[in-house]
């Protein structure tokens, strides 16, 4: 059975006056169904972008440059303008950064359930309204009723970021885009959204595709995991490898940055020095993104091309990395 979302190098570029800024750049990724795959990176590196992407949902000063996305067996680049309008939100969905800017502040949050429900299915008013509420009471919301008639601004951030997923998956999509829906989230709330997003991929089998900078959040809940830097993907593995025996440099500094229990008490969390490159610089591309913050460079990266996001030599079937250099050990 393929894949219900395949990403096969897609690039991404924003048009601004200072020139083309590469967002994304040759991203491939697949995703199955029934399966949480985290998308991982600094902010900046393109997750966002390639989340927009995926439902043609772009600002209007961006374009997809090269690459297919497929839903299924369909290419979403060639979806007229009816077909995507009729995916979006009923086949594939999208819950966003901030929950509350997400939400219209003038409308109840159950007409704005019913809204989703009546674009896509031909049903009363009455019975919309019933699904409103079945879709919020899924999220185990207290009072599904009284919610309904409340305006966004009376609740708070995490009801706001469930009644988010109750709108993304009122209609059981197949897949569904969480751009950080756990930001800016306390932790025991951080912790009851995290359990809704496994509860849907567990009772419905939705696939989900996690975009977050959140290492701990990715090693709750994810199965596998795709390491994004400077708009290009660095390295694939199943979630546990990739902790264990993490390849590329990147993933390894990332992970070093974690607060550990084994480490000296007192001692100062580690960073990684420098920052991202210059997207819109005509040099992107030449060589590693990575090339200037890595300690692990070789004469090859400052002279060859890019390195492509290859399959492990003697590694497991999905396990990919972008380094000529890749850590052996840790």
């Amino acid at each position: 059975m393929p894949p219900v979302l395949t990403i096969d190098d897609v690039s991404i570029e924003y048009n601004t006056r200072e020139g083309p800024v590469r967002a994304v750049r040759g991203a491939s990724l697949t995703l199955e169904r029934g399966e949480i795959v985290a998308l991982v990176g600094e902010s900046g590196s393109g997750k966002t972008t390639l989340g927009l992407g995926i439902l043609r949902i772009l600002p209007r000063n961006a374009d997809q440059t090269s690459g297919t996305i497929r839903y299924e067996h369909r290419d979403v680049g060639e979806m007229d303008r009816h077909e995507l309008q009729r995916i979006r939100g009923d086949q594939i969905s999208m819950i966003f950064q901030d929950p509350i800017a997400g939400l219209n502040p003038i409308i109840t949050v159950g007409q704005q359930v019913e809204e989703v429900i009546t674009s896509h299915r031909t049903v009363s008013k009455v019975e919309a309204r019933e699904r409103s509420i079945e879709a919020l009471n899924a999220m185990r919301l207290p009072d599904p009723l009284r919610v309904a008639k409340s305006f966004p601004g009376e609740l708070s951030g995490g009801m706001c970021q469930r009644i988010m997923i109750a709108i993304a998956t009122a209609l059981d999509p197949q897949v569904l885009i969480a751009d950080e829906p756990t930001a800016s989230l306390d932790v025991t709330v951080q912790a009851q959204i995290l359990y809704e997003l496994e509860r849907l991929r567990d009772e419905r089998g939705t696939a989900i595709l996690l975009i977050t900078h959140d290492m701990g959040v990715v090693a709750q809940i994810a199965e596998r995991v795709a390491i994004i830097y400077a708009g290009k993907v660095m390295e694939v593995d199943d979630v546990i490898p990739l902790y264990r025996q993490p390849r590329h440099p990147y993933t390894w500094a990332l992970l070093d940055t974690l607060p550990r229990l084994d480490r000296r008490r007192g001692s100062r969390l580690r960073q990684i020095p420098g920052g991202l490159p210059d997207l819109a610089s005509e040099e992107i591309g030449e060589h590693c993104a990575y090339l200037d913050r890595c300690p692990k460079a070789l004469t090859q990266c400052r002279t060859d091309s890019e390195p492509e996001l290859r399959e492990v030599v003697g590694g497991r079937i999905r396990q990919r990395v972008a380094c000529y250099n890749p850590v052996l050990e840790v």
